[in-house]
């Protein structure tokens, strides 16, 4: 059996010398059987000895377009190529003629490559972006009051102490008492981003740039309000969020979590008559973590029963929550990447109050700022503030839950 680059005896005058010892040596790869059928057909169209750079410019799709045109080819690679193989035949052709060395061309027509068919491949955009993966805001669906639409600077009346009943006998005077009061002072305090556009990317992007940016830009406040409630510093222009609020509740792990420090939490709230209120939304908030190390904790440690510990009772327990919450001593629990350190968070959120100002998220699109430069900029701020109407609603981790 021949090789693939081996030509028939009967076909080897049919070639030129030049381009029949190019493909007997292997400079040209062919495949044998194209090749035979080719060579059937060279009284009509010969080989003429094409270049292989002429081999890659010839346009087989200009020909069959012009047919499809029913018009003459009159110049160019094609043109010429389709007079020489006129002059070697006896005829007058119908058509266009295509010389056989066309069909030796060894490159492959394919999509990734853009020389050789990528460029005619159409280039489609989805009109819905992937959304990005950001930190998972839990302080809202946990239960913090939202007290929206304030102006000025905000006082919320707070009862510090009652009267005091005495015991006393049947004509005894009473003793006067007066009930104490203070306030909680909210401010605002603005949270705000912006980014540019071109014209020239609103005019040829495959997505609404204008509502991306907006959508973006929203997402981001809401995920940085969010972090302010939990960590916020009270300074540098931050509110003063759960975690830096004076008098919340403390305590330390010092090692593997045990069942009875998780109670505990819920003790120092009880201790300090901050637990089972009316109204309350109780709740852990943790790191990923720290979520991952309690489901995999058994519910063990001082006072806690061989039963309860030994079987499959862990201290973080799943549920088909869609959310991805789970619970924890009876309370929904939360984990997000805005706990930093793997603290641990525990509570009535519905004694955290977000305060917002004004009439919400406000929204400028500038279009003049950078008009000579064809940008438009859109900008959003909000002003926002945090406060914890009891700080003994919280307790909350000095070190790594997930130890």
């Amino acid at each position: 059996m021949r090789g693939d680059n081996e030509i028939a005896p009967q076909h080897r005058g049919e070639l030129s010398d030049a381009l029949r010892k190019q493909i007997e040596t292997g400079k040209i790869m062919i495949n044998r059987e194209l090749v035979a059928d080719r060579l059937r057909e060279a009284p009509q169209r010969p080989f003429i000895g094409m270049s292989r750079r002429q081999r890659q410019e010839y346009s087989i799709s200009r020909c069959i377009r012009a047919q499809l045109e029913r018009r003459e080819i009159k110049d160019g690679l094609e043109f010429e190529m389709h007079c020489e193989v006129k002059r070697s035949l006896q005829d007058e052709p119908s058509g266009i003629l295509v010389p056989n060395d066309v069909f030796l061309l060894t490159r492959d027509m394919n999509a990734t490559t853009f020389g050789q068919g990528g460029a005619t491949v159409p280039l489609n955009i989805d009109p819905e972006v992937v959304e990005l993966l950001r930190n998972r805001t839990v302080c809202e669906r946990m239960g913090v009051k939202r007290i929206a639409g304030l102006s000025g600077n905000v006082g919320i009346p707070r009862h510090t102490a009652s009267v005091t009943p005495y015991s006393l006998p049947e004509q005894a005077t009473l003793v006067k008492a007066t009930s104490n009061f203070d306030q909680i002072l909210v401010t605002p305090h603005r949270v705000g981003c912006w980014q540019n556009y071109t014209r020239q990317l609103a005019l040829t992007s495959g997505i609404d740039v204008e509502m991306f940016l907006r959508e973006d830009l929203l997402s981001a406040m809401n995920v940085k309000t969010d972090s302010l409630i939990l960590i916020g510093q009270g300074s540098q222009d931050e509110p003063c969020g759960i975690l830096n609020t004076t008098g919340v509740g403390s305590t330390v792990f010092g090692g593997t979590p045990t069942w009875p420090q998780v109670l505990g939490f819920e003790t120092m709230l009880a201790n300090a008559n901050a637990d089972c209120r009316p109204n309350g939304r109780y709740g852990w908030v943790t790191s990923p973590s720290v979520k991952n190390r309690w489901k995999a904790l058994l519910k063990t440690g001082v006072g806690v029963s061989a039963t309860l510990a030994n079987s499959a009772n862990f201290i973080w327990e799943v549920t088909g929550d869609i959310s991805g919450d789970g619970f924890c001593n009876g309370y929904r629990a939360a984990a997000t990447n805005q706990v930093l350190n793997n603290l641990v968070f525990f509570g009535n959120w519905a004694d955290c109050v977000l305060a917002m100002f004004g009439t919400g998220v406000d929204l400028v699109v500038d279009p003049y700022t950078q008009a000579t430069d064809a940008t438009t900029r859109v900008v959003m701020n909000q002003f926002i503030d945090v406060a914890v109407r009891h700080a003994a609603s919280f307790a909350i981790s000095a070190d790594s839950g997930a130890q």
